[in-house]
């Protein structure tokens, strides 16, 4: 359907009851194919239509044959005006997983540009985050094989966004799979010579991968001002969670040194 979305939205305005009805083998909607586009304005037309229509939300979780919704799929495809039309129409999309047990925040980890992984945080931390600033349990692992977030960012060589989780929720660090592989391990494996042409170690090779990227001081704030408006005084003079001093300062802090800290906690 390359180049025929004006057609394809046309149907769609004339045909409104066949919206629902997948229009691929893999059972994929035409909301699906939209965010495929990784142009905003095919979405952003179909969510007008549904809405003069009243179409339920219960729509924009129709998932096609691996599990996944049209925001998974929008991750996938690092559609990132889509990704920013569905989380604000339907927040609830963040919670719902593909056949993996992925939800969208965990496929964004493992195949979107770290911007996408950022605003899905920065925008719905409820959606996100515990009362302490840590991952909800629902995207810290898929059900397949336990590959961790943090994994899935490894793997996919999304080192910004891996440092970003590492950010967030030091814990992720210490995550194994079902096969008891860590991350380190899986940095491991990948190759031991870089651009340097110097031999690294598993640190280095951390800290070199994730080198240079911007701080991501933007997410850290937005989460712990959250976490600060749902938590009472007492329990952040209790110290529970994360320490709120650790978050404010990474703005000014080296990546060398930030990633040395998290990686101190296998030790």
């Amino acid at each position: 359907m390359k180049g025929d979305w004006k057609r394809m939205i046309d149907y769609c305005q004339e045909h409104f009851e066949k919206i629902r009805c997948p229009v691929t083998p893999s059972n994929d909607t035409v909301l699906h194919l939209a965010v495929i586009s990784k142009t905003e304005q095919p979405l952003k037309v179909l969510l007008e239509i549904m809405k003069g229509r009243s179409l339920p939300e219960a729509f924009l979780k129709r998932k096609n044959k691996f599990g996944n919704t049209a925001l998974h799929e929008a991750t996938i495809y690092g559609n990132y005006e889509a990704v920013m039309l569905l989380v604000e129409r339907c927040a609830d999309l963040l919670k719902e997983k593909n056949i993996y047990g992925e939800t969208p925040l965990f496929t964004a980890a493992g195949f979107a540009e770290t911007g996408i992984v950022e605003f899905i945080i920065r925008s719905k931390p409820e959606q996100c985050v515990d009362d302490n600033g840590r991952l909800l349990s629902i995207h810290i692992k898929r059900s397949e094989d336990d590959l961790s977030i943090l994994s899935a960012a490894i793997i996919g060589r999304k080192f910004e966004t891996a440092l970003l989780l590492l950010e967030l929720d030091k814990s992720l660090a210490s995550l194994k799979d079902r096969n008891q592989i860590s991350t380190l391990q899986l940095l491991a494996e990948m190759p031991t010579a870089f651009e340097s042409g110097f031999p690294m170690g598993i640190c280095e090779r951390l800290i070199y991968y994730c080198l240079p990227v911007p701080s991501p001081c933007e997410v850290k704030s937005k989460v712990e001002s959250w976490c600060q408006t749902r938590n009472t005084v007492g329990d952040l003079e209790s110290g529970q969670g994360r320490n709120s001093g650790d978050l404010g300062s990474s703005s000014e802090r080296n990546q060398r040194g930030s990633l040395l800290n998290y990686l101190k906690i296998l030790e």
